[in-house]
């Protein structure tokens, strides 16, 4: 099989396109042939090896992926050839990447794909979706009525968290820097507040008297100590980009039995990421899909010049301001 593969970390150049052995699904594992594979954030981190995970080498590069099943292993019999399926978790930990013509996966691992979805749709909104659902549901705890602050909502994951506090019942603040996105996030129903991002919770305080409940910053460059002063009582602060660093007053943060967590989707066990990969679904079912702005499509060989677009910021984005994401596809299949 062909594959986007590195053998060691470094830059984008370790990426090479090749030939790997056809991999073997072993018990409790089936074989997949993705239709579409996400290019994250996380993958350029492994690959460059600054966020260290255990990797057996030659790993293709990327986790989400979308596709068929074609082989399954020993004593797997609740999914079978030919059914479509999604995992957000397919590489690193030692696990097979994404980017290959067959990549196997541990049962546990994968989830059906909803009968309405398009790969590349489904695929580019993976990450976004599953942070916003696990951040909010499984860190936060939101709940109906909470005010629920996003910053940096033009962003992949921002979006998704709109999407989802919206579909939760939270009353959504949608901050931005520009407004071009504002008719959008509106729409969703949120309420959009123009403000930079170190500026963000004294911005919403003006709108909230009763204080912000949550508030999930995807930019790393909000005042997390101002966010703090803002909280409701048993507010949070949900930390998923810590790029800064910040004085936090513990004396507030006691008193008002406050939270600052930290998150990350690689931690997740295997029991969370079912639980996350089923409220996404049923989003679907519910006709309200979390989704993200596919920016642009490229092939599997591509992957290295799309790990060097993700690493320069050479993101696109749409018309209205919302980051685009990356997707690749394999090359066609020989008939």
């Amino acid at each position: 099989m062909h594959a986007a593969f590195f053998t060691r970390t470094g830059d984008a150049s370790v990426i090479e396109w090749g030939e790997l052995p056809d991999p073997t699904p072993g018990p409790g594992q089936v074989r997949v042939r993705p239709r579409a594979v996400a290019v994250d954030a996380v993958d350029v981190l492994v690959r460059s090896g600054r966020w260290r995970a255990p990797l057996a080498f030659p790993v293709a590069v990327g986790r989400d992926l979308v596709g068929v099943v074609d082989a399954v292993g020993p004593d797997v019999h609740d999914v079978g050839i030919g059914d479509r399926v999604w995992t957000s978790s397919a590489g690193y930990a030692d696990r097979a990447g994404a980017t290959a013509e067959l990549v196997v996966v541990d049962r546990n691992r994968v989830y059906p794909v909803p009968a309405a979805a398009d790969p590349i749709e489904l695929v580019a909104s993976l990450h976004p979706a599953t942070t916003a659902v696990a951040a909010l549901h499984l860190r936060a705890g939101i709940r109906p009525g909470e005010t629920l602050v996003v910053v940096g909502a033009n962003g992949a994951v921002g979006a998704a968290l709109v999407q989802e506090g919206v579909a939760s019942g939270a009353d959504v603040i949608a901050v931005v820097r520009d407004d071009r996105s504002g008719a959008t996030l509106s729409s969703w129903g949120a309420e959009v507040v123009v403000a930079a991002a170190d500026e963000a919770a004294g911005a919403v305080a003006q709108r909230r008297e009763g204080g912000i409940h949550v508030l999930i910053d995807t930019t790393g460059r909000a005042d997390t100590a101002s966010a703090v002063r803002h909280l409701a009582p048993r507010g949070r602060v949900i930390v998923l980009a810590g790029r800064t660093s910040t004085e936090v007053d513990l004396w507030t943060v006691q008193v008002r039995e406050l939270r600052v967590e930290g998150f990350i989707l690689s931690a997740l066990s295997v029991d969370e990421l079912q639980a996350v990969a089923a409220r996404v679904g049923a989003r679907w079912a519910e006709g309200r899909p979390i989704r993200a702005h596919v920016g642009e499509v490229l092939g599997f060989a591509d992957a290295a010049g799309a790990h060097r677009r993700m690493e320069s910021g050479g993101l696109p984005r749409t018309a209205d301001g919302f980051v685009g994401r990356l997707v690749l596809v394999p090359p066609p299949v020989p008939s």
